[in-house]
């Protein structure tokens, strides 16, 4: 045992032994006369295997974090994704946006041109031409028809007769 080896003198006394215990208690150096081991003398794993029980404190501390870096890369990956595909979507939409009011500019540059065809159309010169290409001619003799009596009015109409018998009307 370690006593053998050990002088007389640097041997601590031996305590009795605890009751109900058969075997003796090792006596060892006290552990702050023990020697320390030096950083160079604890065996090193390869690069790329997980040794825990042989690599020390050290390997034990940084096996943890590689699940939380690879979940930080993968949240910051994950986010960058969203931004891309939340971008290329509004992008999509204000295109379609800008292609629907040039249409509506288009519709509404459309829209005047054909109004401004039906004002032409409406206009009593051009109804008048075209009544004249057609073989319409203007009766030289007009005739009215008064509403009041029923009777047919040929030639100048006098004033009583043309005037407008509207309630509320003052031309």
């Amino acid at each position: 045992m370690a006593t053998e080896t050990m002088p007389k003198a640097l041997v601590p006394p031996r305590r009795p032994a605890r009751p109900g215990s058969t075997r003796p208690r090792p006596v060892t150096a006290p552990r702050h006369t023990r020697p320390v081991a030096a950083p160079a003398a604890l065996p090193v794993a390869a690069p790329g295997t997980r040794s825990d029980a042989k690599a020390g404190p050290a390997a034990r501390r940084r096996a943890p974090r590689m699940p939380f870096i690879l979940l930080l890369v993968g949240l910051l990956g994950g986010t960058l994704i969203s931004l891309l595909v939340i971008s290329t979507t509004l992008a999509q939409g204000s295109f379609r946006v800008t292609v629907m009011q040039q249409q509506d500019s288009a519709l509404v540059k459309q829209e005047q041109v054909l109004s401004q065809e039906v004002a032409e159309a409406e206009s009593p010169a051009r109804i008048a031409g075209e009544a004249t290409q057609l073989g319409m001619r203007q009766n030289p003799r007009l005739q009215f028809i008064d509403a009041r009596t029923g009777k047919i009015v040929s030639g100048k109409v006098p004033p009583a007769v043309a005037e407008i018998s509207v309630p509320g009307f003052t031309p």
